[in-house]
């Protein structure tokens, strides 16, 4: 992927290259790249200084500002997409677990503030008169194999349903697709089901239904079931219910009480959040709603059983995990004032940088699998001890080689002190998927 005959044909091919430069593809991939700088402090002068002590040749900072292009965005994004394109290739291969699933996918997004210049670009929402830009990411990943399955910058005015409905056809046969109330319709639902695949997500506002005793559906009456599970004392409780007031999608409904404060706090800000409507009153029913965590899965219960689907549904937060390390460690959100296409080539180059070391992350954790130990990598442990290497991964991949010697060598001695701590009372990422994927 880094190599000059490579990156210089990928050049050529989107119109970033088109005569012999002072600067080459490659040598402009390096320097964005593997620059140590964080992407959003990278100032043109740095550049500047990479490149002189990288070839010798001294090149000026408006020059380097004249190759930030349309092109060159083209460019980075079709190294983006080939990266990811190797890494879903990967993918492809024997999974570990207990085969039921082909993936156990997992998908978010992140929003970040940008410079007020790029708003006619990366328009905010201009709350309360105030003009604003902001950027989204959307990221979905694979847990079992921790690869990247997509990663896109859009506005932050496409919103997480919409990207769910233009990315239906993405859904792989067999994989648990786990993702926030945002993404989740009933059209999503359905797609998922017809690309025979499964769902594990929380309850959002469609209507649940039962079937009558005449053949027709009724509404689930949830004063009966909050009666219920009070007078029983239930921990967790499990019915089969029907989703949609019209077309109707077969789902198993979870639910599992919420301590009486977080009940509480949950209709406070609901109260809160109305009273900016006229009129507005909380219903009965979602106040009811409210003492519970609600939890919908087409997974066979021979599969998932109730305990099971509440435990594999805080694998989801393994992303919030990652999104925190990619703006604390990374500083993936700070960006300053610049050109588009510069802030858009460097956000990318930082992108590739994040593929690369997850495919080596993704490595870390099978070696750790292979010996049976049954720990992973910690995710921020390791992107910051990636940081520390990127020169010397610099030099190896510039040289093409003695790369696997390197990793052998400088990381497989130190993967052991980069995995999971585990915590009081808190089970580990990784101990929930051995209970329930491999045991």
């Amino acid at each position: 992927m880094f190599s000059k005959e490579v990156l210089d044909a990928l050049a050529r091919e989107t119109g970033f290259i088109r005569r012999v430069r002072k600067i080459s593809a490659l040598d402009f991939v390096e320097s964005l790249v593997f620059n140590g700088e964080k992407h959003g402090r990278l100032s043109l002068l740095d550049i500047s200084c990479d490149y002189m002590e990288d070839t010798g040749i001294a090149i000026s900072r408006e020059a380097i500002h004249k190759h930030f292009t349309p092109e060159a965005v083209e460019f980075f994004k079709a190294l983006f997409t080939r990266q990811l394109s190797c890494q879903l290739v990967r993918e492809a291969g024997e999974l570990p677990g207990n085969g039921f699933f082909s993936g156990i996918h997992i998908k978010d997004s992140t929003k970040y503030s940008l410079p007020i210049a790029l708003e006619e670009d990366y328009p905010g929402y201009n709350s309360f008169n105030k003009a604003s830009s902001l950027m989204n990411l959307q990221y979905e990943f694979d847990l079992l194999t921790m690869s990247c399955r997509s990663l896109e910058m859009t506005r932050a005015t496409r919103n997480d349903q919409q990207d769910s409905k233009e990315t239906v056809g993405q859904l792989q046969a067999g994989s648990l697709n786990i993702r926030d109330l945002g993404y989740i319709t009933l059209p999503y639902l359905l797609s998922v089901v017809e690309a025979e695949a499964y769902y594990l997500n929380r309850l959002h506002k469609v209507g649940l239904y039962l079937p009558g005793q005449e053949g027709g559906f009724s509404p689930l009456d949830w004063k009966g079931l909050d009666r219920k599970m009070k007078k029983t004392g239930m921990d967790s409780y499990e019915t089969e219910a029907y989703m949609g007031s019209k077309e109707k999608l077969k789902t198993r409904l979870v639910l599992i009480p919420v301590p009486k404060q977080v009940a509480a706090e949950r209709i406070r800000k609901a109260g809160q959040s109305g009273n900016r409507t006229k009129g507005y009153k909380l219903s009965d029913e979602y106040r009811i709603k409210a003492h519970y965590n609600l939890f919908i899965t087409n997974v066979p219960q021979d599969v998932l059983s109730t305990k099971q689907v509440i435990e594999a549904y805080k694998l989801r937060w393994q992303v919030e995990l990652i999104f925190k390390t990619w703006k604390s460690n990374l500083d993936i959100d700070s960006i300053r004032a610049m050109k588009k296409e510069r802030m858009e080539c460097q956000l990318l180059a930082k992108l590739i940088w994040i593929l690369l070391n997850t495919s080596i992350l993704s490595v870390a954790n099978q070696l750790l699998e292979s010996n049976r130990c049954h720990k992973r990598c910690s995710y921020p442990k390791f992107f910051k001890m990636a940081r520390m290497f990127t020169s010397r991964m610099r030099a190896k991949i510039s040289c093409h080689r003695d790369l696997a010697n390197w990793f052998i060598t400088s990381l497989v001695p130190i993967i052991p002190k980069l995995t999971v701590e585990k915590r009081l009372k808190q089970k580990p990422h990784h101990q929930i998927l051995y209970d329930l994927f491999y045991a």
